[in-house]
This record gives structure tokens, sequence and C-alpha cells, in this order.
């Protein structure tokens, strides 16, 4: 049986994405596995931004860091649950999976981990002047697997 991977994260949960890749499955007869990807880096960027803006004190608390980490840890959660019930209704063999770190990384390893035959993720459109001069993670997922890949651009 062929595995589908859908990968979401904090900026990556497209419904189009999701309903993409429950038909693909489906059609395939195929199984699901979701990862969902909190990346380490976003509350410390948030953190400088709110900074910067003088919106915290000079030196936010660690406190404050992790509970930025746990309210995107329960949105991942609670988005995992949801495709986990369209998977339930569609009668698709779903596994669900929540991984902490840096995107890019979590994803190869799991394509790897899961032995991927197929990745289904989203990317927010942007100009190819930008994903060359800061790169994509998309692109190097793609340039680093060798499984098939499709992109919904939002």
């Amino acid at each position: 049986m062929k595995n589908i991977l859908l990968v979401l994260s904090t900026t990556r949960q497209s419904p189009k994405t999701i309903e993409l890749a429950l038909e693909k499955v489906k059609e395939e007869k195929s199984s699901l596995t979701a990862l969902f990807v909190l990346d380490s880096e976003m509350p410390g960027s948030i953190l400088e931004k709110l900074t910067d803006a003088g919106f915290t004190g000079e030196k936010p608390s660690q406190e404050l860091h992790d509970s930025i980490l746990s309210e995107y840890r329960e949105r991942g959660r609670k988005k995992l649950e949801e495709v986990e019930k369209l998977a339930g209704e569609m009668e698709i063999p779903f596994t669900a999976i929540i991984r902490e770190g840096d995107f890019t990384s979590e994803c190869l390893a799991e394509i790897k981990v899961r032995n991927a035959d197929t990745v289904i993720t989203t990317r927010k459109k942007r100009s190819s002047l930008s994903r060359f001069i800061f790169g994509s993670p998309i692109e190097q997922i793609r340039d680093e697997s060798e499984c098939e890949m499709i992109i919904v651009e939002e």
C-alpha cells in the first residue's frame, strides 16, 4: 500500500491542500500520514518582532516563549484531529505525527522513516527572486527526497 505524507505546519495548513491529500489517498487506495511540524524558530522570531516594536521588554521571558510554543502545539493537535476526522469519514488509514524542530529536517526525516511515496504540502506564493535569494524549504525537500511532491500554491 502506498503511503502519502501530508505536511502541515503553523504556516502551512490550507484546507485546499488537506482536501487534495484526502482525495489522492482515496483515489490511490493509500494510507495517509499527516505530519505537523512546529518550527522551533517561530516563537523566537515572534518575540524578536514584538521586542523591536516595543511590546515586550528587552529580554522576553522563557515562559512567554514556552507559552507561544504551547499554543502552536495545541493548534497542531487540533488540526490533526480535524484531518483524522475527515479521514475516518472516508475510511482512510490515518496516522498523525507532531514534530518540533527545523521544518526541512523534520520533513526529510519523516519522508525517510515513512518511506513516503508522495508528499503533499502548501507553499505561499512568492516571487522566483525571493525564493532564489532567501531559499525555499519546499524546494530543498523536493531536491533531497526521492518521492513525488505535490505543492499547492496559496
